[in-house]
């Protein structure tokens, strides 16, 4: 599955590719994340997205957020989502407004938003989220 084309017809012009993982944390990576993510990662180390303003940059797109987090940020996120919701899964992205986005072992996203709350299933699977 091209989950960046994916993305990329979902965001159009207000989604932003980065650089690759490079090798040694490609990896690492390997034996931490799924190999969706992973998949995504290895083109495009997080996907940023973007808007624009008039009154911003003189109406140049800017980011306000990952679509998809760089890896950096996933292990450290994912630990937060786990002591703060408790479950399991990876934490691959937010929603712009305090909640983040997992991937269940099973292939399923959820969304966390609410501290003592339980997820909301969004999608059955990476492919129906970034469709």
């Amino acid at each position: 599955m091209d989950y960046i084309a994916l993305i990329q017809k979902k965001y159009g012009d207000t989604c932003r590719l980065c650089p690759p993982l490079s090798k040694e944390e490609c990896e690492e990576a390997a034996q931490r994340l799924p190999a969706e993510l992973l998949a995504i990662l290895q083109r495009s180390n997080g996907i940023e997205e973007l808007m624009t303003h008039p009154k911003v940059d003189d109406g140049k797109p800017f980011p306000i957020g990952y679509i998809v987090y760089p890896y950096q940020e996933i292990p450290d996120t994912t630990a937060l989502v786990s002591e703060l919701y408790g479950g399991e899964g990876i934490a691959f992205s937010g929603n712009g407004a305090g909640g983040y986005f997992v991937l269940k072992e099973d292939g399923t996203v959820w969304l966390y938003e609410y501290v003592g709350e339980e997820g909301e299933l969004v999608a059955e699977d990476l492919a129906a989220y970034f469709g």
